[in-house]
């Protein structure tokens, strides 16, 4: 049988990312910036734990709306992070109004990020797409991000689920 809303995005797991570990150099002061910054974007902000299986140092911060997760690791060896060296370039949040994105700025500034560009436009997205770049702990690079093609579908999405639990 045919699809009767072919254009209305289905969620699906398969595919998304489950989480994203990252690590810093003293997660205790990493975390008086992850903190704020992982609550104001829907994260429950995990407390630090020691890993028995690694010997490593962490806390799990997760989004239970999305089922996402971001670890944050205690480095054990001193390394400095390096955007453009392999591995990790950066990390980017979505965020679900234009206005948030501003909110977001406001807020990582304040918690001492430094601002590589924006917030403004960028040629990323259809529909538009509207971010900022900073650095947080270890000059780990971050993105905050509002689509508005992808808020609509996300609406479009609450709403046929909505109107099917009826």
């Amino acid at each position: 049988m045919a699809d009767p809303n072919p254009s209305i995005p289905k969620p699906d797991l398969h595919g998304s990312i489950n989480h994203v570990s990252i690590t810093v150099s003293d997660l205790p002061e990493a975390m008086k910036f992850f903190g704020p910054l992982l609550k104001f974007l829907g994260y429950t902000v995990g407390g630090i734990f020691d890993d028995n299986r690694t010997g490593g140092r962490l806390t799990i911060n997760i989004n239970e709306s999305n089922g996402t997760a971001l670890n944050i690791w205690q480095a054990k060896a001193e390394h400095p992070f390096a955007v453009y060296e392999p591995g990790l370039h950066h990390v980017a949040f979505n965020v679900q109004r234009h206005e948030q994105v501003d909110e977001l700025f406001a807020l990582v500034r304040s918690l001492g990020a430094e601002i590589l560009d924006g917030p403004g436009e960028f040629p990323f997205g259809p529909g538009g797409y509207y971010a900022f770049y900073f650095l947080g702990p270890d000059r780990l690079k971050f993105e905050i991000v509002h689509m508005p093609l992808a808020e609509q579908n996300y609406r479009r999405m609450i709403q046929a689920l909505e109107r099917g639990a009826r």
